[in-house]
């Protein structure tokens, strides 16, 4: 008995070091295995892209330097070209004209269908399920959707309303300019709107019954209770939310080219739509690589302020 208990405390000899680095070594080795799959990703799906892009945007290519890695300089003349543009201008002042008003209108649809699947109803799971198609489907695929239900002839959009009597001859939704980008920007509407409806829905779930049971009985109707009680307390998912849908939203392609292609006359050209034109249509890939460098730095004013709402977030909840 006295053997064992001396074998079992027996301190640990110069014979074991060895064994002991070897067990670190190894756990520090399956770290980096588990590592080194998303680094590699991040890798040749991010960092080389983006800076190839940014090498690209201060040269001058063509045709036959793109399948160099240098060319020569350019310097700062690609982005005085682009922002000098009268087609780019207005696709920059497009593209935030469209992201405001695709977030608005996907929030109030989205915080409404939210209120609404917030109540007992019959088939409620049924009916959430069905706000998820939209997002299930290819941006692009969609987009080409669109585009025939707002087509000229045989377009079920003209159809319905001229059976409703509401117009007398069908209407060239994607052939007029500003029809036109009204159908591009109904149709980044109803993708985005299940996005806002999931997590808007998530944080109306996550709000105290307790308290709103509280509110009523102190006399709180039910639009003081959602002012005064639902929305202070999943404020910060709603900020969120805005910040991933703005990211999200600016950076939109497949729908517009799927839906117009960016006409008529680029009257629905954003900056993505623009850039690739510039890129792989004129193959003018300094200027798009510009175009596409300014792109960037918008989308990357939001990743800060995401930043510090997920920690206002975290604060609030700490305390």
């Amino acid at each position: 008995m006295t053997q064992t208990a001396a074998r079992v405390r027996r301190p640990v000899g110069l014979g074991d070091v060895p064994r002991t680095r070897r067990a670190r070594r190894m756990r520090n080795l399956a770290r980096w295995a588990f590592i080194a799959p998303a680094a590699l990703y991040v890798l040749f799906a991010f960092a080389i892209p983006i800076v190839y892009n940014l090498i690209l945007s201060f040269e001058q290519t063509s045709l036959a330097t793109i399948s160099h890695l240098f060319a020569p300089s350019a310097g700062f003349s690609n982005y005085s070209t682009v922002l000098k543009d009268p087609t780019a201008d207005s696709a920059i002042i497009r593209t935030f004209s469209f992201t405001v008003l695709s977030l608005l209108f996907q929030f109030l649809i989205g915080f409404g269908l939210a209120l609404l699947f917030n109540l007992k109803f019959p088939l409620n799971r049924f009916a959430r399920s069905l706000i998820l198609v939209p997002w299930l489907l290819p941006l692009l695929v969609t987009g080409i959707i669109f585009k025939f239900l707002f087509q000229l002839q045989a377009g079920a959009i003209n159809q319905i309303l001229q059976d409703l009597h509401l117009i007398t001859q069908p209407v060239g939704y994607t052939l007029s300019p500003g029809w036109a980008y009204v159908t591009v920007l109904l149709t980044n509407i109803w993708i985005g709107v299940p996005f806002f409806t999931v997590l808007l829905f998530s944080a109306l779930q996550d709000v105290p019954a307790e308290i709103v049971e509280a509110a009523r009985i102190d006399g709180a109707g039910p639009w003081q209770r959602l002012v005064h009680v639902k929305l202070p307390i999943i404020r910060p998912v709603i900020e969120v939310v805005f910040v991933l849908g703005f990211v999200f939203t600016v950076k939109v392609f497949d729908v517009v080219i799927g839906v117009t292609n960016g006409g008529p006359a680029n009257s629905t050209q954003l900056i993505a739509t623009w850039a690739y034109n510039l890129s792989f249509q004129d193959f003018n890939y300094g200027q798009g690589a510009a175009l596409n460098t300014v792109l960037l730095l918008i989308a990357l004013v939001a990743a800060p302020l995401y930043i510090w709402l997920n920690k206002e977030s975290l604060r609030g909840d700490s305390l």
